[in-house]
């Protein structure tokens, strides 16, 4: 592609800014740019309508566009601001930079090094700018470090460090990335913040000396610049959430804290026993004052945008105005993709890709919907342990690392018309995706629409049988005294349970009458709270974890509804295999149901420090009626949500479970092969582990 040379005329006092892309990145940009008193937004491109509609909302005065060419006919922009898919950048970049407009591009800036310098070049001949989103340079623990930096002495050593959880649940309803994906799209921020203070402090290239991948993508790099090295860490497994820089020099160290918007310094030789005496007390001094004072400022100024955001663009629009240099240096741009790449490579070569297996199974596979959750990925793993051939299909294939050896993955969003080829040939269908957060709209579209399209396109593939697993909060609450059977009615007011039970029920009652219409044999599966004893971590219906507390609601000797994960996939499993002998509806419990207080023992058994405070039923009660009673005034039209309905004391009536319970473990163990299943299973399924309120889903 021919660039010509571009005439960049003096820049209007108030700057037009173009936003591409209308996701929740591009809404940050928005409001951070709406801080900003010398900038507006006049455009928004975004082809989904329905995304482009919603941040217009908010942006009344900027005209929307549905592409970049209709933006660049339009001319209506002096910097465009890039919020789109990584994999995007690069290729809309040079459009901006051919059109005349500055750039800023969120991180990454794009994926290859090639890539960085060719548009950098690209911008310099064009006399443009351009700026990656590297705003942590601008938040105020990075501002105070640099003021602080010289009292150090001469740097002898810095490390970056970032741990974070991976996004499940997408506000938008769309399908977060991938770990691996998130991990990459995360790593620009830890990455450009060890740079920016290897390049404040040494001369020479900036080299990546090694790099480490651990279990599940966890990065350990070593970094050097001329003499000075530096330590890189990124993990989605690591607790608590952190991110921090720390410098060490010839006289103290800074610590950097994103995550409170605090720094802690300790300057001085520190060599001599009063300073190891006192430092500790020095530290959590500004610990606890920084830590208030943060969060006070945070308070009071509401801030809605990403900190750093409407600092970071304040300075890239001034070195538009003034013909400045760029908010980030060139070095600190180039670089950081550069590394970013490496280790990218490191990644991928650490977890190659699978090779699709090749089956000599006798008979068709089992179609998994949701088979990469917290109950699909198990069942896929019972399926394969008894020998079926396992096709899990989901909105997104899951990292390397996570993927089951044997297991075929099929990328398909259920919610939406499915493809012929994916359910083809299947032997039965276990029906597992629903939507496990999120409001209404979500699960219309996640759970009930998507049980519509996977019952058609089993019709349509000739699959006779179809286990569609529901939710034990399909129920209605029976009378006082009664128990809660398989064959108890479902809640008849399904809004006042919430969206998840809500979709739950629909996708139920859709599920019976659609498999009646279309002749296919149908069981239903509900299973109560779903629980890992492996990785304890209490239910919703348990209570709600605090800080360091936890409030627990009910009575301590009421009894829980839950199931152990493991138990229930291979229950589902057994199902497949017997289908004919099966129950047409079966409620899914350990046949031995704990009490909350056995739970909260478990609990504490790995939380020692935790505190538990029980929220008994004579105060749950009134506090639901009096907010059921605030619902309805302020949403006359919408059904009020009846907490102290949800956390009732239900009796539950076990027998059809604990009648079959015995075959499903006497053909699940010797099929296992699994020593660590055996013993956990030896150690007693009516001790299951707890899930989060989010992992409960059915």
């Amino acid at each position: 592609m021919m660039h010509g040379k571009t005439h960049v005329s003096a820049p209007p006092k108030t700057l037009r800014i173009g936003i591409l892309g209308a996701g929740q990145m591009a809404r940050q940009h928005a409001q951070a740019i709406g801080r900003l008193g010398e900038a507006r937004v006049t455009a928004i491109v975004d082809p989904d309508r329905s995304a482009l509609e919603e941040i217009r909302r908010k942006q009344p005065d900027a005209v929307g566009f549905a592409s970049m060419g209709d933006l660049v006919r339009s001319q209506s922009v002096d910097v465009i601001h890039i919020c789109t898919p990584p994999q995007t950048h690069e290729i809309l970049t040079e459009q901006a930079l051919d059109a005349g407009w500055h750039v800023y591009v969120e991180k990454p800036f794009v994926e290859t090094h090639a890539a960085a310098t060719r548009l950098a070049k690209l911008a310099d001949r064009k006399r443009l700018k351009i700026c990656s989103g590297h705003q942590l340079l601008y938040e105020p623990p990075t501002l105070r470090a640099l003021e602080l930096l010289p009292a150090v002495g001469e740097l002898t050593h810095v490390e970056s460090y970032f741990s974070f959880r991976a996004m499940k649940h997408n506000p938008s309803g769309r399908a977060p990335l991938r770990d691996d994906l998130q991990l990459l799209d995360i790593l620009p921020h830890p990455v450009y913040l060890l740079l920016d203070f290897l390049e404040r402090a040494a001369e020479g290239t900036t080299r990546l000396v090694s790099v480490e991948i651990g279990p599940r993508g966890t990065v350990h790099a070593l970094v050097r610049r001329g003499s000075l090295t530096g330590t890189l860490v990124v993990t989605l497994e690591g607790r608590p959430v952190e991110s921090y820089i720390r410098l060490v020099g010839t006289n103290g160290s800074i610590h950097a804290d994103y995550v409170r918007s605090t720094v802690q310094r300790d300057l001085g030789p520190g060599a001599s026993g009063i300073d190891k005496l006192v430092s500790p007390y020095r530290l959590s001094w500004q610990l606890l004052t920084g830590t208030t004072a943060a969060m006070g400022k945070r308070f009071l100024k509401r801030q809605r945008s990403y900190p750093g955001l409407a600092e970071i663009f304040g300075a890239f629009y001034e070195s538009i105005r003034n013909n400045g240099p760029s908010p980030v240096s060139r070095p600190n741009l180039i670089e950081t993709v550069a590394i970013c790449e490496q280790i990218g490579e490191s990644l991928r070569a650490a977890y190659p890709a699978v090779p699709t297996p090749v089956s000599r199974a006798p008979h068709g596979p089992v179609v998994v919907t949701g088979g990469t959750g917290f109950l699909g990925r198990e069942v896929a793993r019972a399926l394969l342990a008894g020998g079926d051939q396992v096709r899990v299909v989901a909105r997104r294939t899951p990292p390397e690392w996570d993927k089951i050896p044997g297991v075929t993955y099929v990328v398909a969003d259920v919610s939406q018309p499915v493809a012929a080829d994916v359910m083809a040939g299947a032997e039965a269908i276990i029906h597992c995706a629903a939507e496990t957060a999120g409001g209404w709209e979500q699960h219309q579209k996640n759970s009930v629409n998507a049980t519509e399209e996977v019952l058609r396109a089993a019709a349509s593939a000739k699959v006779k049988r179809v286990i569609h697993v529901s939710s034990i909060s399909v129920l209605a609450v029976p009378a006082r005294g009664e128990r809660l059977t398989d064959d108890g009615a479902l809640e008849s007011k399904s809004r006042t349970g919430g969206p998840y039970a809500w979709g739950k029920i629909e996708s139920e009652r859709l599920a019976v009458t659609r498999c009646r219409d279309l002749g296919i044999d149908l069981r239903i599966v509900r299973p109560s709270a779903l629980v890992d004893y492996r990785h304890f971590d209490p239910p919703g219906l348990l209570g709600k974890r605090i800080g360091n507390i936890f409030v627990a609601v009910g009575m301590p000797t009421h009894q829980l509804g839950v199931v152990d994960v493991v138990f229930s996939a291979q229950t589902l499993a057994w199902m497949v295999r017997h289908f004919a002998e099966t129950p047409s509806v079966l409620n899914l419990f350990e046949p031995e149901l704990p009490t909350k207080r056995e739970l909260l023992v478990r609990l504490r058994r790995t939380n020692p420090d935790l505190t538990i405070v029980w929220l008994l039923p004579a105060i749950l009660v009134p506090l639901s009626w009096f907010a059921v009673a605030v619902q309805k005034m302020m949403r006359p039209r919408s059904a009020a949500i009846n907490v102290a309905k949800i956390f009732a004391r239900l009796h539950y009536d076990t027998s059809r479970i604990a009648a079959i319970a015995p075959a499903i473990r006497a053909e699940a163990l010797p099929a296992s092969g699994n020593e660590g299943m055996i013993a956990a299973v030896g150690e007693g399924y009516a001790f299951a582990a707890l899930a989060s309120p989010a992992r409960q889903l059915a």
